[in-house]
């Protein structure tokens, strides 16, 4: 088992890592994924003028994104991760490769299925 597997693993930052100054507190590290497929994650940079295109609970105006925010964007859409997150399109858990196997109902356990290569269409 490697650094990276290991479900210890804590890297430790390095005094060269930040600024000195920074008192702003670390956001906790968990995983996060992905609900719908076809969204990107950007970073916000520079001082152009973008918005949330969500609207926060509580609030009647579309929110700003910052300089060095992470935010997710599909087409002209951007949605910071907060906005993301109440949409349901950031979760905690990955998707499972496919769904468990199904036992067949009850009524057709004792019917038994044929299929040859006669019943196959050809096109």
């Amino acid at each position: 088992m490697n650094h990276a597997t290991d479900p210890l693993y804590r890297p430790r930052p390095s005094n060269d890592d930040h600024d000195q100054d920074d008192v702003r507190e670390p956001v906790a590290a968990g995983r996060m994924y992905l609900a719908e497929p076809g969204w990107r994650i950007g970073v916000k940079s520079g001082s152009d003028r973008e918005f949330c295109y969500m609207v926060a609970p509580g609030q009647d105006f579309y929110h700003r994104l910052h300089d060095g925010e992470v935010f997710l964007h599909r087409h002209d859409e951007k949605l910071c991760l907060a906005c993301a997150s109440r949409r349901g399109l950031l979760v905690g858990e990955p998707r499972r490769l496919r769904d468990l196997p199904m036992a067949p109902p009850r009524e057709t356990e004792g019917l038994s299925f044929e299929v040859g290569w006669y019943d196959v269409k050809r096109s």
